[in-house]
């Protein structure tokens, strides 16, 4: 077992809120914007744009409309995914974090796989929820301080890129698995009706 060092996420990254919508009609000057919403965040949770290989840097710090290859944490689900071709320049609503990377020291894909589905982080980010009602979520501060293994930046392209490969795999099974499940419906109604 190799001895990890641990540091806050607020060493390498910066949370960055959604924008509210009266804000961003007048900063935009307009009341028709495309804002990301959940089935954005979903379609590039499942991988149904092509996921960025390279790195894509952001065009600007604080640019309220999203990039490919930005990070955004959906708050009501407490998990992070990266935009894909389909939501570039959509406006990110407040239910939506982004991350801006501030350092070369953390993957963007690492941060996915340690942000979803690395088990520490989860339990983490569990203590943190806050609210009440069906939403709860976690405040910023909170984001900052939860505590991430570092390891070399080689080892956390590779890891990352084993998560991102998997995610996509696990979203491709899950379409065949419905396809194959209509397919058998339709032959076993057909055959149904035809007696």
């Amino acid at each position: 077992m190799i001895n990890l060092e641990k540091r806050g996420l607020k060493e390498f990254v910066t949370f960055v809120p959604g924008i509210n919508p009266t804000r961003a009609q007048k900063q935009f000057g307009t009341q028709v914007i495309n804002y990301y919403d959940q089935a954005s965040f979903e379609a590039d949770y499942n991988h149904e744009d092509v996921f960025v290989e390279d790195e894509a840097k952001s065009l600007s710090q604080n640019n309220p409309s999203l990039n490919e290859g930005d990070v955004v944490i959906s708050n009501s689900l407490q998990l992070a995914t990266m935009v894909g071709k389909n939501n570039v320049g959509k406006v990110l609503s407040l239910n939506f974090t982004k991350i801006e990377f501030d350092s070369e020291q953390l993957d963007k894909k690492y941060f996915l796989f340690l942000f979803n589905a690395y088990k520490d982080v989860r339990r983490q980010k569990e203590r943190e929820l806050q609210g009440n009602g069906p939403v709860l979520r976690i405040p910023l501060r909170a984001l900052g301080e939860i505590i991430v293994p570092v390891v070399p930046l080689e080892e956390q392209r590779k890891i990352g890129t084993i998560y991102a490969e998997t995610l996509k795999l696990q979203s491709k099974l899950n379409k065949y698995g419905e396809l194959i499940e209509q397919f058998a419906s339709s032959i076993i109604e057909g055959n149904l009706e035809g007696k």
